[in-house]
């Protein structure tokens, strides 16, 4: 039996669909499963040992001539148009999923049924889904307990690291004076999309806290100039020397620094889910996204299936997990900032003093 499980979407995503693509394997355990992501997120399965072929499909396509794009396209749709899969489950509701679902020509096709895009991409597929209003990790999960008729009776993400990139960062740490016997908290506190982030000098003010209580901080980012620029707006107050690892690492390095960490503090990206899938307990502060989709997941609580654990937004403990945001009428409005500033004022209006409150708590 050959499976194609299609996730065109961002990395978070990506790592929240791992129950459901290895649940997948688990019920067919003979199956060659290929999955297919976008680039940037091939490290989050690269190392799932239960994934029989990974394909990428290069982003930067979009930005090359329109000769070049048609050849990449043709080129990359080569590696599975061929392949004679028994199954096809599309995880994206996207055109382009659908249109690769077409090129398969798998016997069976699975989607999510969808009003929006390419007219007629509903007929490409076998079986079409509503899709459930849930937290992430069990949207996916849903399709394959529709097709299946099994249910998992445990629910947890994983993010796999290679034993040696785990020994490298121990040893990069060690250059900074990092021992097993430090409390170490690894702040992110920017994504790629700006009306994620909080205010630059409340967040310095917490990294100075935290280092006057004798914490070791980390403080990561991405490598786009974006991200690194609000960086360099909150160091601007940081009055204490910190590791700084902000655009220096790769994503299986920053899980790796994830793995050594004790705590992790930031907002709604794809760094916090990796700290949720370690089993790390996470503080997250929320803006104009809502926790019952996106809140961090614990491996460790039990779920009833389909059910959210999360409200859909307002301040509130998971497991182990703490999610901070205001519960105000217009929350979550999933709006690129009020009035479209990329300046969330429901997240700006979350005082330090609240999270100083509950990292105390963490702290002892």
């Amino acid at each position: 039996m050959r499976i194609l499980v299609i996730k065109l979407k961002q990395i978070g995503d990506v790592l929240l669909a791992e129950p459901a693509l290895r649940f997948l394997k688990k019920i067919y355990p003979k199956a060659h499963l290929t999955v297919l992501v976008n680039d940037c997120a091939i490290p989050v399965l690269a190392n799932a040992s239960y994934i029989d072929r990974l394909l990428g499909y290069k982003r930067n396509l979009k930005k090359l001539s329109l000769f070049q794009r048609i050849k990449g396209e043709i080129e990359f749709s080569q590696l599975f148009a061929k392949e004679k899969y028994d199954m096809i489950l599309s995880f994206s509701s996207g055109d382009r999923s659908a249109i690769y679902t077409l090129l398969s020509k798998g016997k069976y096709k699975v989607g999510w049924y969808s009003k929006k895009g390419l007219w007629g991409k509903n007929k490409f597929y076998d079986l079409l889904l509503k899709e459930p209003n849930t937290h992430a990790v069990l949207h996916d999960l849903f399709m394959v307990v529709k097709v299946t008729g099994i249910r998992p009776k445990e629910i947890k993400v994983n993010f796999y690291i290679p034993n040696e990139e785990i020994e490298k960062i121990s040893k990069k740490l060690k250059t900074f004076g990092v021992t097993q016997h430090d409390k170490i908290i690894l702040i992110h506190p920017v994504a790629n999309w700006l009306f994620k982030c909080w205010r630059d000098d409340y967040m310095a003010e917490i990294i100075n806290w935290l280092i006057e209580q004798g914490v070791k901080v980390i403080l990561t980012a991405g490598k786009n100039k974006k991200e690194l620029n609000r960086i360099s707006q909150i160091m601007k107050n940081v009055r204490f020397k910190i590791i700084n690892l902000a655009g220096q690492l790769n994503l299986i390095e920053l899980a790796a620094v994830i793995w050594h960490s004790h705590l992790f503090f930031g907002v709604d990206t794809a760094p916090m889910h990796i700290a949720a899938a370690l089993n790390k307990p996470v503080i997250s502060l929320f803006g104009p996204t809502s926790p019952f989709h996106w809140g961090p997941w614990d491996n460790n609580q039990q779920v009833f299936f389909l059910k959210s654990p999360y409200k859909e937004k307002g301040f509130q403990t998971y497991g182990k997990h703490v999610v901070l945001q205001k519960d105000w009428a217009c929350v979550p409005c999933e709006k690129d900032g009020c009035n479209k500033t990329k300046i969330s004022r429901c997240l700006y209006e979350i005082k330090p003093k609240e999270v100083k409150k509950i990292l105390e708590q963490k702290l002892n």
